[in-house]
């Protein structure tokens, strides 16, 4: 499946997941032969960063459990979504108390996501075009935020970034940013300033030059609502990216789109002019037939702050 001399750290996640899930073979068939050369090298680089937070979270073979762990859960999801074209939960105090307050099965969801920025092919390109096409065009000097920045491997790239002079993260939760801290502290990253922050509070002490949103929109009842107000913490022209799954159930998914299309329109409604926009399909799909089965889909769109 993959040439370990030339990918290690992405051999043993595979192997270490195939350990405790042995079924997955197929997916994981399907995921990693969609990738070409250079995504491959994208993803051993990342796969070697997922380790060493794994390593300094806990063990990756509980990782990997958890990630099965939650594989399962998402397939329970996925039937209540077939069955009622609908998420389960539409109102964010459900997700709080069935997810969010429960602080053991929060941690095996993180877990979960940190294996599937290498496992999901579509989570893997969402990274790769963050790190490729849209740090880059930032202009020299950038003030750079992420609200809800999870394990802080978007906010570690941008903060190795040239062009980002400050990475900020903010988090209305002090145990997630805890979690972001230790995560950080596992990749060496660069300076990085975490500020436990409610979106909704008002003004903060200072402007942005970019700020990144990455699988958070779904969370939330008011998508548009959260974008003006991001919009409101932005310099004039300030950069956005945005990553949201379409058609995508999961434990804690309460805002459902189903065209990737709709992503773009949601942007547009917070404020913002879309400048790039990218769309990936889960994994072994093409982009044709995730949109004729409502199949799961990445949708990443960079935009501009309308002045």
């Amino acid at each position: 499946m993959i040439d370990a001399s030339r990918h290690p750290a992405l051999a043993r996640i595979v192997g270490t997941v195939l350990d405790v899930w042995p079924d997955h073979a197929r997916f994981l068939d399907q995921s990693l032969a969609g990738r070409n050369a250079e995504l491959m090298q994208a993803t051993e680089r990342l796969a070697a960063i997922v380790a060493r937070i794994a390593a300094a979270t806990g063990s990756l073979t509980e990782t990997c459990e958890d990630y099965s762990l939650l594989c399962r859960c998402l397939m329970e999801e996925e039937l209540h979504f077939r069955r009622h074209g609908a998420y389960r939960l539409s109102r964010f105090e459900d997700a709080v108390a069935e997810v969010y307050a429960n602080a053991t099965f929060m941690a095996r969801y993180m877990n979960f996501l940190l294996a599937s920025y290498v496992l999901w092919e579509n989570h893997a390109r969402a990274i790769v075009h963050f790190q490729t096409r849209y740090l880059p065009p930032l202009p020299p000097g950038a003030a750079h935020l992420e609200i809800g920045p999870g394990h802080g491997l978007l906010l570690h790239l941008a903060a190795a970034s040239t062009n980002v002079a400050s990475a900020t993260g903010w988090d209305i939760s002090a145990t997630s940013i805890a979690r972001t801290r230790a995560c950080l502290a596992a990749m060496d990253a660069p300076s990085v300033t975490l500020v436990e922050q409610n979106l909704f509070a008002g003004a903060a002490d200072r402007r942005f030059d970019s700020v990144v949103l990455a699988e958070i929109l779904e969370h939330l009842e008011d998508p548009i609502a959260a974008l003006k107000a991001v919009a409101g913490h932005m310099n004039p022209g300030a950069r956005l990216w945005v990553h949201v799954p379409v058609n995508s159930p999961a434990p804690d998914h309460i805002y459902l789109l189903r065209t990737p299309e709709e992503a773009v329109d949601l942007v547009r409604a917070g404020g913002f002019e879309p400048t790039d926009v990218a769309f990936f399909p889960m994994s072994g799909q093409t982009l044709e037939r995730a949109r004729k089965r409502a199949l799961t889909i990445s949708a990443v769109v960079s935009a501009r702050r309308v002045n």
